[in-house]
């Protein structure tokens, strides 16, 4: 009888390790689906991003400046006179709004130690590797986005003939690209828009879209649909209906890059280099700032066939070379 008391005792004082709970993010403890809360965050985060600014605008720019204030063309004239200050303005909610707001919200969906790992703001032995790679990805995928963005050019343009009030956007659109290649051909302004174009949006649109956005998709639906989801949302972000193919595509891509190498800076840097490319060739070269896309654009079918099966090929690469959560150090 003793013998077996004593074996019962040994075997409830076992050494082994208990396990606690795992710790739950808020979203988690009060049932919401982290897909749900970010689509509620990117809806509310765009409009106050484009409520404040432009009421900053209007506030310091607008009023001070026009002696009709419903004189939509006078209103025009002005911001585009004061530039510097217009893209002043958007880059302060590209800060607090589009970057540091998301930053917070994404403490809604994960603990505090785990936050740099939801962000996958982290670097790893393979960065500058991936960084690198994914350079030559966005150069040698030029030809076959052009091809989606003329494709979408002429898509749109027939939606226009049939529904005439779209043509909102594309002024809308005009009216945007006319002022950046103003600011750019001004004097002095390609540090400044490297700054404006290139570097304030590669790091805070990267910590809303691949960093937050995509990420909560990821949780809920798994990451294929997390890529292809957040890069369409990036597409429509820019209200470029006639150009979003062509920007969902790099939304992708910078999806993508942020998966293989399980890191925010690569995508980043892949932003970066493409939107201040554009800024410092443009400063260069006033014929690109001044080139439109047209229906009679013509781009070589072996350059399209090229960029598609070099790209291709650089993607399957990257895929294999990937990193694994076992992998990272």
């Amino acid at each position: 009888m003793t013998e077996n008391l004593s074996s019962a005792d040994s075997e409830n004082t076992s050494t082994e390790p208990i396990e606690l709970p795992r710790k739950l993010p808020w979203v988690e403890k009060n049932g919401f689906p982290h897909w749900v809360m970010a689509s509620i965050w990117l809806i509310f985060g765009l409009l106050a991003f484009h409520i404040v600014t432009s009421i900053i605008l209007f506030v310091f720019v607008i009023i001070p400046n026009v002696t009709d204030l419903t004189d939509q063309a006078e209103i025009l004239r002005v911001a585009s006179e004061h530039i510097t200050g217009t893209f002043v303005v958007n880059t302060i909610g590209q800060v607090f709004i589009i970057g540091i707001a998301s930053y917070l919200m994404s403490m809604l969906h994960t603990t505090r130690e785990n936050r740099n790992e939801f962000l996958r703001f982290k670097v790893n032995s393979k960065v500058l590797l991936f960084s690198g790679l994914s350079v030559v990805l966005l150069f040698s995928s030029i030809g076959a986005i052009n091809f989606l963005g003329w494709l979408n050019y002429i898509a749109f343009e027939r939606l226009v003939e049939i529904f005439p009030g779209l043509s909102l956007f594309k002024d809308l659109q005009t009216q945007m690209s006319d002022m950046i290649v103003d600011f750019i051909d001004s004097d002095n302004s390609v540090i400044l828009g490297v700054l404006f174009i290139g570097l304030v949006p590669a790091i805070f649109e990267e910590v809303m879209f691949r960093g937050y956005i995509m990420r909560a998709y990821e949780k809920s639906w798994g990451i294929l649909p997390a890529i292809l989801i957040s890069g369409l949302l990036f597409g429509m972000y820019h209200i470029q209906p006639s150009n979003i193919l062509a920007l969902s595509s790099l939304g992708i891509l910078f999806a993508f890059v942020t998966y293989v190498s399980d890191s925010l800076i690569p995508a980043m840097i892949l932003h970066l280099v493409n939107n201040g490319g554009q800024v410092i060739y443009g400063s260069m070269n006033t014929e690109f700032l001044e080139s439109k896309m047209s229906a009679d654009l013509e781009i070589p079918w072996l350059w399209i066939i090229l960029s598609v099966i070099i790209s291709s090929g650089l993607l399957y690469l990257m895929y294999q070379m990937r990193i694994r959560p076992e992998q990272e150090v």
